[in-house]
């Protein structure tokens, strides 16, 4: 993964490591647990010194939390901590992010999101409630988390989506349906763009001339003049 993941990041990419996830048994049971666990994901994926760094000389560019389960006692540490190796490094830019489900206050994100810094924040609004088809969905309560509550006061949300059918179980929303939410969620000063699960369904799902579902939400989020300029570059290079 080393020159993979360089090659990423010189196009500009992030590359953020994600921990956790909907299965598994895991969690940081204390702040102690929160700061040990920092300093090593730091030394093993970070700029750190660790013998055992499995991405070799890459170095990625923060960490996701996508925490379901377990203890929530230590993630408020890990973030303190982790930020404390951040800016030891001035050569760039690091990122802290996380993936609440849309039920508000997240069951094990919830203090974390309200006591630690959060760059972004990609609300997954599915498989509950509170998604983009059924009359519940919240975007507005988690826009007034991010203006009364977050430590970042710049916070971005994302809007967390299904790329497929079968990437959820409830949630996934069809292309137009999309559109007209999209159009209306970015008038939020917030609203950061979207997060999709996984990004290998949102390039085997079709929609039509737009090629795949994740080139056809790509034209939805960027802002006009930007999909303007990619045309010309377009057209320069086939010419």
């Amino acid at each position: 993964m080393e020159k993979e993941i360089q090659a990423c990041q010189k196009k500009g990419k992030i590359v953020l490591l994600s921990l956790g996830g909907a299965s598994g048994s895991y969690g940081l049971a204390s702040p102690h647990d929160g700061q040990i666990w920092a300093d090593r994901l730091w030394n093993t994926f970070g700029k750190g010194t660790s013998k055992y760094r499995p991405f070799g000389s890459a170095s990625v560019d923060g960490f996701d939390l996508d925490i379901e389960a377990g203890s929530s006692e230590g993630y408020i540490a890990f973030i303190s901590t982790m930020r404390a190796h951040y800016h030891q490094d001035a050569s760039k830019r690091y990122y802290i992010t996380g993936a609440p489900q849309c039920p508000f206050p997240d069951a094990s994100l919830g203090s974390a999101l309200d006591h630690a810094w959060f760059d972004y924040v990609w609300v997954q609004f599915y498989n509950n409630y509170c998604n983009l088809k059924g009359g519940q969905f919240n975007y507005d309560i988690w826009e007034t988390w991010a203006k009364t509550k977050s430590k970042n006061k710049n916070v971005q949300l994302f809007l967390g989506i299904p790329a497929s059918k079968s990437a959820a179980g409830s949630g996934y929303v069809p292309l137009k349906d999309l559109s007209r939410s999209i159009r209306k969620l970015k008038s939020s000063p917030y609203f950061g763009g979207v997060m999709m699960w996984d990004v290998s369904q949102a390039y085997l799902n079709k929609a039509g001339r737009a090629g795949s579902f994740a080139k056809a939400v790509y034209r939805l989020v960027k802002p006009a003049h930007e999909l303007r300029s990619l045309k010309k570059k377009i057209k320069v290079r086939i010419s």
